[in-house]
């Protein structure tokens, strides 16, 4: 009896780091996909949404928490596709936050470089969150499946 409740607490856990990436990934891609509306219909509300560090702390979240969760789970399950599906999203995802830092490279001789947010970062954010909520969607589906009797 104590042995199913402690495996409950630890699924919990286990469960608890990919829902907390599931909603984060939500989120980052939510927000990826208001930027145009909001530079359309209401520019100055879109420049604080456009602020490059609201893009770095979401990196330092979404990151983490999903290889915790990705690798945790690898030794539960054995599956390698949510791992391998949540690095490409998450690659996806510095790609395109830190593309600008390959285009300063490359403009070195020009006067101030001030880092806004183009078509290259939205889509490549969106498309990198949409991997990273596959992925733990997949890996709480195996987690579950791990855990039944079927």
């Amino acid at each position: 009896m104590d042995n199913d409740m402690e495996e409950t607490k630890v699924t919990n856990l286990n469960e608890s780091a990919d829902r907390a990436g599931l909603i984060v990934s939500v989120l980052c891609c939510l927000h990826c996909m208001a930027i145009p509306l909001l530079v359309m219909f209401t520019p100055s509300v879109a420049s604080i949404f456009e602020n490059p560090l609201i893009h770095s702390l979401s990196i330092f979240i979404v990151v983490p928490v999903g290889l915790y969760a990705f690798v945790k789970n690898l030794k539960v399950h054995s599956d390698k596709r949510p791992l391998i599906i949540g690095v490409l999203g998450m690659a996806a995802i510095l790609f395109g936050h830190f593309k600008h830092l390959f285009l300063l490279a490359e403009h070195a001789g020009h006067a101030h470089h001030v880092h806004t947010i183009g078509p290259v970062e939205i889509v490549a954010s969106i498309i990198g969150g949409l991997a990273l909520i596959a992925a733990h969607m997949l890996n709480i589906k195996l987690c579950r499946c791990h855990h039944c009797d079927h």
